[in-house]
């Protein structure tokens, strides 16, 4: 996804025609951006981040000043640049930071410019864009003395700049500039940029800016790589094109806390022996912060901490779970014993069943002898011999039937309930806990 972006910016850059050659009005302080080739603008994190994207300075967790100074070299003239900034949280809206700058920028034979800016940077949760981190916000407003150098008078202009940046959790950010605003007639045209950033672990960052200004844009690429827990920074970029020299350029960045130096220097891509390139240096002050190695000491114990917090977590749900499984393996204990007390208990609900059906039996016999002795006649009523059917065919088979025992289907088949045993052994698979299973086919072997 992330080169895809990088791709629409690029299209964009080759599609727009270029009108002309960067100029003197188009040239940014502070040696971090200078050395990432000036796309900063989706990072904007330091002490001149309101020279690139006004957004950048919300938020910041230290005061800070700083000092930069740099010259460029290019075919109309040398062009000598500085800048000092200040910042600070603003107190009042935790989220929020203001600051001041001054700028200054010389070139013979060429424009200058003395500006004055006040920032102000805010960090918020928009409640219609569903983001993983707070929008960033902010905005410049400046009063700008600008010279063209055709040999009219300079004249004095109010100027404003706003920016946004937006961040994911995935390490990319982007961000879009409106900059130079200003009512000054001899002020070129307000610039648009549009930019894109993506940070690998905090250790390698690739960016890029997408300038327009009038009819001439310009793309930005750059990169910064981290080494030694941020002590030491490299970087790399496409320069500015000063009075059409092409330049490449190199940074390098030292983050000795509270105090942060960054160097920067660009070199004609034509060839060493063009008139062009730059070189510049920039001076940071961070009020209150720890330095490199307390800091370093700081992000030891506070990872220490961590991992104590984790493990305190991790134990008190070994012992929840220890619990959980102690009361599951009481329960099962419980469960198993109630199961065998239902099953002896089923077990002499059958042998009571049966003895029922044994005494009604004995009773329905009993019941039939007394009948017939009060009636006078022998208890066993004499028949008319019938014709003895033919012998029937063994083993027979009995579809088992809802309530039949095998007392009465050895009564059905034998005429005898008490050769229920036979039908037993035969029939061993078929019968549970003493009675036939429903639906099972039973084989009635030969009473004899």
């Amino acid at each position: 996804m992330t080169r895809r972006l990088f791709a629409v910016l690029l299209a964009l850059a080759l599609a727009v025609p270029r009108a002309g050659a960067v100029a003197y009005h188009d040239v940014i302080p502070g040696a971090r951006g200078m050395g990432m080739g000036h796309a900063f603008s989706a990072i904007a994190d330091d002490a001149y981040a309101m020279f690139y994207n006004p957004a950048g300075t919300a938020n910041m967790a230290y005061t800070q000043a700083g000092g930069t100074m740099g010259r460029m070299l290019s075919p109309k003239g040398p062009l000598f640049f500085s800048a000092a900034t200040y910042l600070r949280p603003y107190e009042p809206i935790n989220t929020a930071t203001i600051g001041v700058a001054y700028y200054l920028e010389r070139q013979r034979n060429g424009g200058d410019i003395d500006s004055l800016m006040f920032n102000y940077g805010q960090e918020f949760k928009p409640r219609a864009i569903p983001l993983s981190k707070p929008l960033k916000v902010g905005a410049n407003v400046k009063i700008v003395n600008s010279d063209p150098g055709d040999g009219n008078k300079s004249k004095f202009g109010l100027g404003f700049d706003a920016g946004v940046i937006a961040r994911s959790n995935t390490g990319l950010s982007a961000g879009f500039v409106l900059s130079d605003m200003v009512s000054a007639l001899s002020y070129p045209r307000p610039a648009l940029t549009l930019a894109l950033a993506y940070s690998w672990l905090r250790r390698f960052t690739i960016a890029g800016d997408f300038r327009v200004r009038g009819g001439l844009a310009e793309f930005y690429p750059g990169a910064e790589a981290t080494f030694h827990q941020g002590l030491l920074r490299v970087r790399g970029g496409k320069g500015l094109n000063l009075d059409g020299v092409s330049t490449a350029c190199f940074g390098l960045g030292v983050n000795f806390s509270p105090v942060i130096l960054d160097v920067a220097v660009s070199l004609p891509t034509a060839g060493l022996n063009r008139y062009g390139g730059a070189y510049q240096a920039s001076f940071t002050y961070r009020f209150g912060a720890p330095s490199f190695a307390g800091q370093f000491v700081g992000q030891a114990a506070s990872r220490a901490e961590a991992l104590r917090a984790d493990l305190a977590v991790l134990e008190e749900k070994h012992k929840t779970l220890s619990q959980q499984a102690g009361t599951a393996e009481k329960n099962k204990t419980v469960t198993e014993n109630e199961l065998r007390v239902l099953e002896k208990r089923v077990r002499e609900v059958q042998d009571q069943y049966r003895a029922l059906l044994k005494r009604n039996d004995e009773v329905e016999y009993r019941t039939a002898e007394k009948a017939a002795v009060l009636e006078g006649r022998p208890s066993v009523i004499p028949k008319k011999p019938r014709p003895k059917p033919a012998p029937p065919a063994w083993p027979k088979r009995h579809p088992v039937k809802t309530g039949e025992t095998l007392r009465s289907i050895a009564r059905q088949h034998y005429g005898d309930p008490n050769l229920w045993e036979r039908i037993y052994d035969r029939n061993r698979g078929k019968v549970e806990r003493g009675l036939p299973i429903e639906g099972a086919t039973l084989i009635i072997p030969a009473p004899n």
